[in-house]
This record gives structure tokens, sequence and C-alpha cells, in this order.
């Protein structure tokens, strides 16, 4: 199956993975549950309980990923992870989005893989050597 984004949408933060992703990896004083309005729900995954959202982003920095499976529209299943910053902050998030017969939990270790890769080369292209993280090792 296919998703078709509209292009411009924008969701709140704790009903998307990247925005999970931006609230799991936010600098101090730049986000946060904490820090946001009440929390609408758009389907009835989308967690609107700000204890359930901290437990869900300390699931996040624990896993190293972010899952939205209908979350913000049903039959949409997100994977995002965080481009991060030399001081371990994400400044950008990266995500694969399609149905879940795409994105199943056979291929979630490939694409966890994949879009982690990317991730590292987006680091490269998108912040100054004095913002980045120091290389992998081998």
């Amino acid at each position: 199956g296919s998703v078709t984004p509209k292009v411009g949408l924008r969701r709140p933060l704790h009903s998307t993975a990247l925005g999970k992703v931006l609230l799991a990896w936010a600098r101090p004083g730049e986000g946060g549950p904490g820090t946001l309005p009440p929390l609408p729900a758009f389907t009835d995954r989308t967690i609107v309980d700000p204890a359930a959202l901290e437990r869900e982003l300390e699931r996040v920095r624990t896993d190293a990923y972010a899952l939205n499976d209908g979350e913000s529209a049903l039959g949409v299943r997100t994977l995002a992870v965080p481009v991060l910053d030399g001081a371990g902050y994400a400044r950008f998030a990266l995500a694969v989005r399609a149905t879940p017969e795409v994105i199943t939990p056979e291929r979630t270790g490939w694409l966890l893989t994949e879009a982690r890769s990317c991730a590292r080369a987006l680091e490269v292209l998108l912040l100054s050597p004095a913002e980045r993280r120091p290389p992998a090792g081998p």
C-alpha cells in the first residue's frame, strides 16, 4: 500500500513520530511534554495523557527511534530517527512513512538501519564540523 501525504500539513508534536523524536531529544528549555498545550486526539490511538507521553518519550530515547502507528492518521505507520548534533540533541528528524503492510515488524530492523545511516549522512550535510558528533567507530 501507499500513503499520499498532504504537503504542508502540520500536526502537533505528540501525534507524530517526527515530533516524538524532536521532543525526546530536545535541548533543555526548548520543548518537552511539559511545554505542550492540551494534547488533542486525532484517532483513538493518539497519546493525549501527558504522563503517557512522557513514558513514550522515555521508550523513544531508549530504543533510539519513534513509532507512530495510526496516532495521527489511521492506516499510516511511521518510523522516525533523530539527526543529532555533537551535544546529543535532535537538530532534525528523518522519517519513513507508509502503510502497516509496508512497515511490518519483520522489516523494522532493516528500515531502522537504513534510516539511521541516512541520519548520520544528514549530520554531515546539514551541520558544520563543529556542530557534528564524532565519527562512528569501525
